[in-house]
């Protein structure tokens, strides 16, 4: 005997209905599984007996109970994901902070603008100033056009004496050497050395006079000398004219120490510079010194350099 199984169904009176065969002739159907429940009345109205299977026919144009299709195995599930989730824009910040945030930003270009604008008008200041000031150099420079400016004090080295360190005023010259100083320091400089030759030599006459066979030996001497240039170097030409001539202090230069042979001699152009200038800066010329030597003697002095050297006889 078959198992049964009670169920909770009650009994019905009328068996279910089967189902009646197809009125199409010319389509065959599919064959469909159809279940048949029959009730056993020796088993009593709790029991029903199992289904027997038996195969009809149906009709397709009969609807069928929608049947589920089997879940797919879990390893068959694929997960769809895309990268577009790393491109989402950010969050949108929140108005009210958007507004404050704009308004930062717009005090501050305020405030650069305020800056720029002040600076502006300091660089236009300046630019005006210095266009000011250029004006007036041009006006100052338009009387001089034609004209050269000097700077005083660049020609001070050139005019001061090298033994007083003052300008010269009365500037003479050392034909032997060049150099040039101060009429006044020329004469305090030979009257020293002439004080200490006088010293060691007490018959010294400044202005003295060659003997007439002593001054033709030394015309002829000097005519020798001047056809053959070459023999004023030899020693023994000294020699001789040293000891025709009277005897006399050995004047130096001041710098160099260069024998000074013959009298200084004014130089008046530098004289005429040193005053133009000392006008053009405002100083005076000064008087002219009193001359003081030592070592004077009883002839009678007419120029400065008389007492130092003997004038030529005319």
């Amino acid at each position: 005997m078959p198992a049964t199984r009670s169920s909770s169904i009650p009994p019905r009176a009328v068996p279910f209905p089967t189902a009646s065969p197809p009125h199409h002739k010319h389509h065959n159907h599919a064959k469909s599984p159809v279940y048949e429940l029959s009730f056993s009345s020796s088993e009593g109205e709790g029991s029903k007996t199992a289904p027997t299977k038996k195969h009809i026919d149906k009709p397709r144009s009969r609807t069928m109970k929608p049947t589920h299709a089997a879940p797919p195995h879990i390893a068959e599930i694929i997960e769809i994901s895309s990268d577009d989730d790393d491109d989402m824009p950010p969050k949108l910040v929140p108005q009210a902070s958007a507004i404050a945030e704009y308004r930062r930003e717009i005090n501050k270009m305020r405030a650069d603008t305020v800056k720029q604008k002040r600076d502006l008008e300091k660089m236009a200041n300046e630019v005006k100033a210095l266009r000011e000031e250029n004006e007036q150099l041009q006006a100052l420079q338009k009387p001089t056009l034609g004209k050269i400016s000097l700077d005083a004090a660049q020609l001070t080295d050139h005019l001061e004496c090298e033994i007083c360190t003052s300008k010269m005023w009365t500037p003479y010259i050392l034909p032997d050497c060049g150099h040039t100083f101060c009429e006044s320091c020329l004469q305090d400089w030979f009257s020293t050395t002439q004080a200490k030759y006088i010293a060691a030599h007490p018959e010294y006459n400044p202005n003295a006079i060659l003997s007439h066979n002593s001054a033709t030996y030394l015309v002829n001497l000097a005519q020798s000398v001047a056809h053959n240039p070459h023999t004023a170097n030899h020693a023994h030409i000294g020699a001789i004219i040293d000891q025709l001539l009277p005897p006399h202090p050995q004047y130096t230069c001041p710098t160099c120490r260069e024998p000074v042979r013959s009298r200084p001699t004014e130089v008046f152009a530098l004289k005429a510079v040193v005053r133009t200038i000392s006008a053009a800066t405002g100083e005076s010329t000064p008087k002219k010194p009193s001359t003081s030597r030592k070592g004077k003697t009883t002839a009678t002095v007419v120029g400065p350099w008389d007492g130092f050297f003997p004038r030529k006889k005319t």
